[in-house]
Protein backbone atom coordinates (compact mmCIF):
# COMPACT_ATOMS: atom_id res chain seq x y z
CA UNK A 1 0.00 0.00 0.00
CA UNK A 2 2.87 2.51 -0.10
CA UNK A 3 2.61 5.56 -1.98
CA UNK A 4 -1.15 4.93 -2.09
CA UNK A 5 -3.14 8.49 -1.95
CA UNK A 6 -7.12 8.58 -2.33
CA UNK A 7 -9.21 11.25 -4.24
CA UNK A 8 -9.25 13.75 -1.48
CA UNK A 9 -5.48 13.80 -2.03
CA UNK A 10 -5.11 14.06 -5.51
CA UNK A 11 -4.12 17.09 -7.44
CA UNK A 12 -4.66 18.40 -10.92
CA UNK A 13 -3.83 20.79 -12.99
CA UNK A 14 -4.08 22.50 -16.16
CA UNK A 15 -1.85 25.28 -17.71
CA UNK A 16 -1.92 26.41 -21.12
CA UNK A 17 1.02 25.41 -23.76
CA UNK A 18 3.04 26.71 -26.33
CA UNK A 19 4.69 24.15 -27.92
CA UNK A 20 3.32 20.49 -28.93
CA UNK A 21 4.86 17.80 -27.27
CA UNK A 22 6.63 20.20 -24.74
CA UNK A 23 4.87 20.50 -21.38
CA UNK A 24 5.03 23.53 -19.05
CA UNK A 25 4.60 23.36 -15.33
CA UNK A 26 1.79 24.30 -13.52
CA UNK A 27 1.36 25.59 -10.45
CA UNK A 28 -0.13 28.99 -8.44
CA UNK A 29 -3.64 29.35 -10.04
CA UNK A 30 -3.55 26.10 -12.68
CA UNK A 31 -4.96 23.63 -10.10
CA UNK A 32 -9.23 21.75 -11.02
CA UNK A 33 -11.27 20.64 -8.49
CA UNK A 34 -12.46 17.50 -10.80
CA UNK A 35 -15.38 14.98 -9.57
CA UNK A 36 -13.74 12.54 -11.89
CA UNK A 37 -11.41 11.10 -14.26
CA UNK A 38 -12.18 9.75 -17.38
CA UNK A 39 -9.61 10.01 -19.16
CA UNK A 40 -8.02 6.64 -21.05
CA UNK A 41 -4.63 5.87 -22.46
CA UNK A 42 -4.43 2.87 -24.69
CA UNK A 43 -1.90 1.00 -26.61
CA UNK A 44 -2.96 -1.37 -29.91
CA UNK A 45 -1.54 -4.50 -29.62
CA UNK A 46 0.28 -5.41 -33.34
CA UNK A 47 -0.03 -9.17 -33.26
CA UNK A 48 2.50 -11.26 -35.77
CA UNK A 49 -0.21 -13.34 -37.45
CA UNK A 50 2.01 -14.53 -40.10
CA UNK A 51 1.19 -17.73 -41.83
CA UNK A 52 3.45 -20.74 -40.99
CA UNK A 53 3.53 -21.03 -37.04
CA UNK A 54 0.75 -22.90 -34.95
CA UNK A 55 0.84 -19.91 -32.68
CA UNK A 56 0.80 -16.14 -32.65
CA UNK A 57 4.19 -16.11 -30.28
CA UNK A 58 5.01 -12.58 -30.82
CA UNK A 59 3.12 -8.95 -30.47
CA UNK A 60 4.64 -5.32 -30.60
CA UNK A 61 3.23 -1.88 -29.30
CA UNK A 62 1.31 0.17 -31.53
CA UNK A 63 0.00 3.67 -31.65
CA UNK A 64 -0.96 5.13 -28.17
CA UNK A 65 -4.00 6.96 -27.98
CA UNK A 66 -4.86 9.32 -24.64
CA UNK A 67 -8.70 10.68 -24.86
CA UNK A 68 -11.56 10.72 -22.90
CA UNK A 69 -12.79 13.55 -20.54
CA UNK A 70 -12.99 14.79 -17.33
CA UNK A 71 -16.45 15.65 -15.28
CA UNK A 72 -16.08 18.36 -12.82
CA UNK A 73 -18.99 21.22 -11.06
CA UNK A 74 -18.60 24.10 -12.77
CA UNK A 75 -17.20 27.76 -10.81
CA UNK A 76 -17.64 31.12 -12.03
CA UNK A 77 -13.88 31.18 -11.24
CA UNK A 78 -11.82 28.31 -12.58
CA UNK A 79 -12.82 26.60 -15.85
CA UNK A 80 -11.93 30.32 -18.07
CA UNK A 81 -8.55 28.51 -19.43
CA UNK A 82 -10.35 25.21 -19.94
CA UNK A 83 -13.55 27.12 -21.72
CA UNK A 84 -10.86 29.69 -23.60
CA UNK A 85 -8.95 26.70 -25.52
CA UNK A 86 -12.23 25.31 -26.27
CA UNK A 87 -13.59 28.60 -27.74
CA UNK A 88 -10.61 30.09 -29.05
CA UNK A 89 -10.70 33.59 -28.07
CA UNK A 90 -10.79 35.34 -24.95
CA UNK A 91 -9.10 38.43 -24.05
CA UNK A 92 -7.46 40.81 -21.19
CA UNK A 93 -10.75 40.88 -18.51
CA UNK A 94 -11.81 44.45 -18.20
CA UNK A 95 -12.35 46.05 -14.29
CA UNK A 96 -15.59 47.16 -13.28
CA UNK A 97 -15.83 50.22 -11.87
CA UNK A 98 -12.37 49.96 -9.37
CA UNK A 99 -13.69 47.07 -8.25
CA UNK A 100 -12.47 43.17 -7.31
CA UNK A 101 -15.04 42.10 -10.25
CA UNK A 102 -13.58 41.89 -13.36
CA UNK A 103 -15.79 41.02 -16.75
CA UNK A 104 -14.76 38.47 -20.35
CA UNK A 105 -15.84 37.15 -23.03
CA UNK A 106 -14.98 33.54 -24.45
CA UNK A 107 -16.43 33.55 -28.43
CA UNK A 108 -15.76 31.21 -30.90
CA UNK A 109 -13.01 30.67 -33.26
CA UNK A 110 -13.41 28.89 -36.27
CA UNK A 111 -10.09 27.47 -35.81
CA UNK A 112 -8.23 26.31 -32.41
CA UNK A 113 -5.02 25.72 -34.31
CA UNK A 114 -1.99 26.01 -31.50
CA UNK A 115 -4.41 26.65 -28.63
CA UNK A 116 -3.59 23.75 -25.94
CA UNK A 117 -2.77 23.08 -22.79
CA UNK A 118 -0.55 20.90 -20.41
CA UNK A 119 -2.53 18.44 -18.09
CA UNK A 120 -1.04 17.01 -14.85
CA UNK A 121 -2.47 14.68 -12.08
CA UNK A 122 -0.49 13.88 -8.91
CA UNK A 123 -2.03 9.76 -8.51
CA UNK A 124 0.40 8.41 -6.23
CA UNK A 125 2.56 10.04 -3.84
CA UNK A 126 5.55 10.34 -5.70
CA UNK A 127 4.01 9.54 -8.97
CA UNK A 128 2.25 11.97 -11.25
CA UNK A 129 0.57 11.49 -14.79
CA UNK A 130 1.58 13.76 -17.07
CA UNK A 131 -0.11 14.62 -20.94
CA UNK A 132 2.49 17.30 -21.87
CA UNK A 133 0.00 18.59 -24.84
CA UNK A 134 -3.68 18.00 -24.79
CA UNK A 135 -6.13 19.69 -27.19
CA UNK A 136 -9.81 20.74 -25.96
CA UNK A 137 -12.25 20.11 -28.67
CA UNK A 138 -15.91 20.33 -26.91
CA UNK A 139 -17.37 20.06 -23.45
CA UNK A 140 -21.04 18.79 -21.64
CA UNK A 141 -22.56 21.59 -19.71
CA UNK A 142 -25.48 20.69 -17.62
CA UNK A 143 -27.66 21.37 -15.21
CA UNK A 144 -30.91 20.33 -13.02
CA UNK A 145 -32.45 22.79 -10.32
CA UNK A 146 -31.33 23.79 -7.21
CA UNK A 147 -28.23 21.66 -7.82
CA UNK A 148 -24.45 22.50 -8.83
CA UNK A 149 -23.79 22.45 -12.85
CA UNK A 150 -21.32 20.16 -14.01
CA UNK A 151 -18.70 20.61 -16.83
CA UNK A 152 -17.15 17.81 -18.63
CA UNK A 153 -14.72 18.72 -21.31
CA UNK A 154 -13.70 16.82 -24.07
CA UNK A 155 -9.40 15.87 -24.40
CA UNK A 156 -7.02 14.75 -27.05
CA UNK A 157 -3.90 14.21 -25.52
CA UNK A 158 -0.17 13.32 -27.07
CA UNK A 159 0.14 10.85 -24.71
CA UNK A 160 0.90 9.83 -21.35
CA UNK A 161 4.12 10.36 -19.56
CA UNK A 162 4.04 9.00 -16.07
CA UNK A 163 8.09 9.55 -15.38
CA UNK A 164 8.31 13.36 -16.33
CA UNK A 165 11.03 15.97 -14.97
CA UNK A 166 8.83 18.87 -15.51
CA UNK A 167 5.99 18.19 -13.22
CA UNK A 168 6.85 15.79 -10.55
CA UNK A 169 5.10 15.32 -7.24
CA UNK A 170 7.35 17.72 -5.86
CA UNK A 171 6.18 20.68 -8.07
CA UNK A 172 2.72 19.78 -8.27
CA UNK A 173 2.58 21.26 -4.49
CA UNK A 174 2.44 24.34 -5.85
CA UNK A 175 -0.55 24.10 -7.52
CA UNK A 176 -3.31 26.14 -5.93
CA UNK A 177 -6.82 26.37 -7.31
CA UNK A 178 -8.09 29.94 -8.38
CA UNK A 179 -11.49 29.43 -6.46
CA UNK A 180 -12.89 26.37 -4.15
CA UNK A 181 -16.15 27.83 -3.50
CA UNK A 182 -18.72 29.80 -6.27
CA UNK A 183 -20.14 26.86 -7.76
CA UNK A 184 -22.78 27.98 -10.47
CA UNK A 185 -25.81 26.67 -9.16
CA UNK A 186 -29.31 26.63 -10.97
CA UNK A 187 -31.95 28.09 -9.16
CA UNK A 188 -34.56 30.84 -8.30
CA UNK A 189 -31.67 33.44 -9.78
CA UNK A 190 -31.30 31.71 -13.24
CA UNK A 191 -33.04 33.10 -16.26
CA UNK A 192 -33.39 31.44 -19.77
CA UNK A 193 -35.15 33.69 -21.89
CA UNK A 194 -35.85 32.51 -25.74
CA UNK A 195 -37.74 34.39 -28.47
CA UNK A 196 -38.18 34.74 -32.32
CA UNK A 197 -34.24 35.37 -33.52
CA UNK A 198 -36.11 38.31 -36.07
CA UNK A 199 -37.17 40.13 -32.76
CA UNK A 200 -36.72 42.20 -30.68
CA UNK A 201 -33.76 42.07 -28.37
CA UNK A 202 -34.38 39.59 -25.52
CA UNK A 203 -36.32 40.94 -22.00
CA UNK A 204 -38.39 39.98 -19.24
CA UNK A 205 -41.42 38.86 -21.18
CA UNK A 206 -38.81 35.99 -22.95
CA UNK A 207 -38.53 34.51 -20.34
CA UNK A 208 -39.03 30.31 -20.00
CA UNK A 209 -38.80 28.25 -17.21
CA UNK A 210 -37.03 24.45 -18.00
CA UNK A 211 -36.13 22.12 -15.37
CA UNK A 212 -33.30 21.02 -16.65
CA UNK A 213 -30.64 21.47 -19.19
CA UNK A 214 -27.83 19.91 -21.41
CA UNK A 215 -25.51 21.87 -23.87
CA UNK A 216 -22.82 20.12 -26.15
CA UNK A 217 -20.31 21.27 -27.97
CA UNK A 218 -17.68 19.51 -30.19
CA UNK A 219 -15.38 20.21 -32.15
CA UNK A 220 -14.61 17.00 -34.61
CA UNK A 221 -10.61 16.54 -35.12
CA UNK A 222 -8.30 14.04 -36.72
CA UNK A 223 -5.53 12.74 -34.86
CA UNK A 224 -2.57 11.31 -36.84
CA UNK A 225 1.00 9.92 -35.09
CA UNK A 226 3.60 10.37 -37.06
CA UNK A 227 7.44 8.82 -37.52
CA UNK A 228 10.20 10.17 -35.38
CA UNK A 229 8.39 11.00 -32.22
CA UNK A 230 5.66 9.99 -30.21
CA UNK A 231 2.26 10.51 -29.52
CA UNK A 232 0.21 11.85 -31.83
CA UNK A 233 0.30 15.48 -33.94
CA UNK A 234 -1.67 18.55 -32.99
CA UNK A 235 -5.14 17.53 -33.86
CA UNK A 236 -6.58 19.66 -36.81
CA UNK A 237 -10.61 20.32 -37.88
CA UNK A 238 -11.79 17.40 -39.31
CA UNK A 239 -15.82 18.53 -40.13
CA UNK A 240 -18.00 21.30 -38.85
CA UNK A 241 -18.50 21.88 -35.26
CA UNK A 242 -21.72 20.61 -33.76
CA UNK A 243 -23.91 22.03 -30.78
CA UNK A 244 -26.74 21.26 -29.36
CA UNK A 245 -28.83 22.44 -26.03
CA UNK A 246 -31.40 20.34 -24.63
CA UNK A 247 -34.15 21.42 -22.50
CA UNK A 248 -37.00 19.41 -19.97
CA UNK A 249 -39.72 21.33 -18.36
CA UNK A 250 -42.13 19.47 -15.69
CA UNK A 251 -45.02 20.08 -18.11
CA UNK A 252 -46.33 20.36 -21.05
CA UNK A 253 -49.08 22.99 -21.04
CA UNK A 254 -50.33 25.47 -23.64
CA UNK A 255 -46.82 27.94 -23.54
CA UNK A 256 -44.94 25.06 -24.20
CA UNK A 257 -47.07 24.18 -26.85
CA UNK A 258 -45.95 26.71 -28.83
CA UNK A 259 -43.05 25.51 -29.79
CA UNK A 260 -44.29 22.72 -31.55
CA UNK A 261 -45.62 25.81 -33.74
CA UNK A 262 -41.77 26.90 -33.94
CA UNK A 263 -40.64 23.61 -34.87
CA UNK A 264 -43.37 23.09 -37.67
CA UNK A 265 -42.48 26.52 -39.06
CA UNK A 266 -39.02 26.00 -38.90
CA UNK A 267 -38.47 29.47 -36.92
CA UNK A 268 -35.75 30.38 -36.00
CA UNK A 269 -34.93 31.63 -32.23
CA UNK A 270 -32.55 33.01 -29.90
CA UNK A 271 -31.75 32.75 -26.61
CA UNK A 272 -29.80 33.95 -22.88
CA UNK A 273 -28.84 31.74 -20.04
CA UNK A 274 -27.73 33.64 -17.32
CA UNK A 275 -26.82 32.25 -14.22
CA UNK A 276 -25.92 34.69 -10.93
CA UNK A 277 -23.98 34.62 -8.09
CA UNK A 278 -22.85 35.64 -4.48
CA UNK A 279 -21.37 39.31 -4.87
CA UNK A 280 -18.07 40.08 -5.67
CA UNK A 281 -18.02 43.53 -4.34
CA UNK A 282 -19.93 46.64 -4.41
CA UNK A 283 -22.99 45.08 -6.34
CA UNK A 284 -21.27 43.33 -8.50
CA UNK A 285 -22.26 39.77 -8.48
CA UNK A 286 -20.67 37.01 -10.35
CA UNK A 287 -21.97 36.13 -13.64
CA UNK A 288 -22.06 33.39 -16.37
CA UNK A 289 -23.81 34.32 -19.49
CA UNK A 290 -24.64 31.66 -22.41
CA UNK A 291 -25.50 34.12 -25.53
CA UNK A 292 -26.90 31.73 -28.69
CA UNK A 293 -27.94 33.75 -31.59
CA UNK A 294 -29.54 31.27 -33.78
CA UNK A 295 -31.83 28.15 -32.66
CA UNK A 296 -33.84 25.89 -34.42
CA UNK A 297 -36.28 23.65 -32.58
CA UNK A 298 -35.63 20.20 -33.01
CA UNK A 299 -37.51 16.79 -31.49
CA UNK A 300 -39.90 18.66 -29.37
CA UNK A 301 -41.65 16.01 -27.16
CA UNK A 302 -45.16 15.29 -25.10
CA UNK A 303 -44.90 11.64 -24.08
CA UNK A 304 -47.30 10.62 -22.17
CA UNK A 305 -46.07 7.17 -20.01
CA UNK A 306 -49.13 6.78 -17.24
CA UNK A 307 -51.44 8.41 -15.28
CA UNK A 308 -49.23 10.75 -14.14
CA UNK A 309 -48.00 14.53 -15.69
CA UNK A 310 -46.95 14.81 -19.24
CA UNK A 311 -43.79 16.25 -19.06
CA UNK A 312 -42.52 18.27 -22.34
CA UNK A 313 -38.53 18.57 -23.94
CA UNK A 314 -36.89 19.79 -26.83
CA UNK A 315 -33.75 19.67 -28.44
CA UNK A 316 -32.31 23.17 -30.22
CA UNK A 317 -29.84 22.86 -33.00
CA UNK A 318 -27.17 25.69 -32.09
CA UNK A 319 -26.44 27.23 -34.71
CA UNK A 320 -24.29 30.41 -36.37
CA UNK A 321 -26.19 33.31 -37.51
CA UNK A 322 -26.48 35.65 -41.14
CA UNK A 323 -26.08 38.64 -38.99
CA UNK A 324 -26.21 39.62 -35.50
CA UNK A 325 -29.75 39.49 -33.64
CA UNK A 326 -31.21 42.72 -31.73
CA UNK A 327 -29.44 42.55 -28.38
CA UNK A 328 -26.21 40.84 -29.51
CA UNK A 329 -24.37 42.89 -30.97
CA UNK A 330 -21.76 41.22 -33.61
CA UNK A 331 -22.45 37.80 -32.63
CA UNK A 332 -22.83 35.79 -35.47
CA UNK A 333 -20.84 33.13 -34.36
CA UNK A 334 -22.76 30.11 -32.53
CA UNK A 335 -22.01 30.77 -28.92
CA UNK A 336 -20.79 33.86 -26.66
CA UNK A 337 -19.80 33.12 -23.21
CA UNK A 338 -19.61 36.23 -20.92
CA UNK A 339 -17.98 36.02 -16.87
CA UNK A 340 -17.99 38.65 -14.62
CA UNK A 341 -15.36 37.24 -11.67
CA UNK A 342 -12.25 37.67 -10.11
CA UNK A 343 -9.59 36.51 -12.34
CA UNK A 344 -7.40 39.56 -13.68
CA UNK A 345 -5.41 38.16 -16.50
CA UNK A 346 -6.06 36.68 -20.51
CA UNK A 347 -6.26 32.89 -20.15
CA UNK A 348 -5.13 32.70 -23.40
CA UNK A 349 -2.09 34.81 -22.89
Amino acid sequence: MAGEITGREIIVALKKAAIWHTPVACGAGDGLLILSDGIKPDIDSELDDSAGQAWIKEADPGVMTVAGNIEAYMRYEGFDTTLALIMGVAGVPVQINTTAAYANSYKLASKIDTLFATLAMKKLAATVWEFPSVKLNGFKLSGVMNKPLKISPDLLCDKLDRKSEVNTATTMGAVTVPDSKNRIIMNKDTVFRMNNQAAVALSDGDKIAPSSFELTFSRPMDAEATAGQEGIEEPADDGFPVATLNLKFPRYNTANDAFFDDWEAYTSKKMDITFTGHEIESGNKYLFRILLPHLKINNPEAAMSGPGKIPFSMQLNILGAEAAPEGMTGLVEPMQIDVVNKRTTDPLA
